[in-house]
């Protein structure tokens, strides 16, 4: 068991990270819910009740400012507890009889803060550039906000069971080497997931989009990689005679075995059909006996 003592920096996907444990591990192991961390600054926001007090004092002639951390409290119960709130920031209020707004928050998170209105009565612990003085306060609202968040904060302890076993898993060779990339339209077009991300191909998908892309980019149009690219639009609209056809096969084999992950290319067959040329071949992946059959298009301009 790892007892983990929270920065403001560490999230529970970090703390997966960190330990090598699935983060919904550590959330169940220990109770937590979304947003599972926070620091001190953010769970003032999110979890403590707070609201506005209207303070009163009695006539004086000079400004009164009550300083942050002064503290204002409930009767108590029946059972003899007091809910205590703080003053967030230094507030004044003007010479003279006065009255103002005070901006105040519970010092315990949680529902426990939430109130009626009319029951924040007491000014408990009054720290002013006067002194001690007597102030009578109330909340004409209830206090709300307070939040039951099944979450840790910073300088709270996270456990991490250290036993759990982590099964990694298990990548083939050819998805090793194809890799992931976005999946493309023949367009260059991105496609839509469905679920609020781009689509993406892996592994085998992945080798087969990039013969197709290669093929269809014309060498020479990016300018960061001259070399990248077919040669097919120069030959595509030309008379279906052999040397034609030949020099199409030399092109894609000169193209593709650019590719690192292909080891061989074979074609079987290359027809034109006006501005489209349609090739079936067969490429060997490097270092595998897998061999891919593809069938594609190559349309150029009308």
């Amino acid at each position: 068991m790892i007892e983990h003592i929270l920065s403001d920096a560490d999230t529970i996907q970090g703390l997966a990270v960190m330990y090598n444990v699935p983060w919904q591990t550590i959330a169940d192991y220990n109770g937590l819910e979304y947003p599972y961390t926070l620091t001190s600054k953010e769970a003032y926001k999110q979890l403590h009740a707070a609201g506005y007090l209207l303070v009163r004092r009695e006539f004086t002639a000079s400004p009164l400012t009550v300083y942050a951390g002064s503290t204002f409290s409930t009767e108590p119960d029946s059972e003899g507890v007091q809910k205590i709130y703080e003053l967030v920031e230094d507030t004044t209020l003007v010479a003279g009889a006065a009255e103002g707004y005070f901006y105040v928050r519970c010092t315990q998170p949680g529902s426990f803060g939430n109130t009626i209105a009319g029951s924040v009565i007491i000014a408990w612990e009054i720290r002013s550039s006067l002194g001690n003085v007597q102030l009578s306060a109330t909340n004409p609202t209830p206090f709300t906000g307070g939040n039951d968040a099944r979450v840790r904060l910073t300088g709270q302890a996270v456990f991490i069971n250290a036993d759990v076993q982590v099964e990694t898993p298990k990548i083939s060779y050819l998805e090793q080497l194809g890799g992931s990339d976005l999946k493309m339209t023949p367009d260059g077009d991105l496609i839509d997931d469905g679920l609020g991300d781009w689509e993406s191909v892996s592994g085998l998908e992945n080798i087969q989009q990039a013969i197709s892309h290669r093929l269809v980019t014309r060498r020479g149009s990016l300018t960061q990689h001259p070399t990248y690219g077919s040669r097919l639009h120069e030959l595509i609209g030309q008379p279906q005679i052999p040397y034609i056809r030949r020099l199409i096969e030399l092109d894609i084999q000169e193209t593709l075995l650019d590719e690192e992950r292909i080891e061989a290319v074979a074609i079987n067959s290359v027809s034109i059909r006006n501005t489209i040329i349609d090739v079936l071949l067969v490429v060997t992946v490097a270092g595998s006996q897998e061999r891919v059959s593809l069938s594609l298009n190559t349309a150029g301009p009308a």
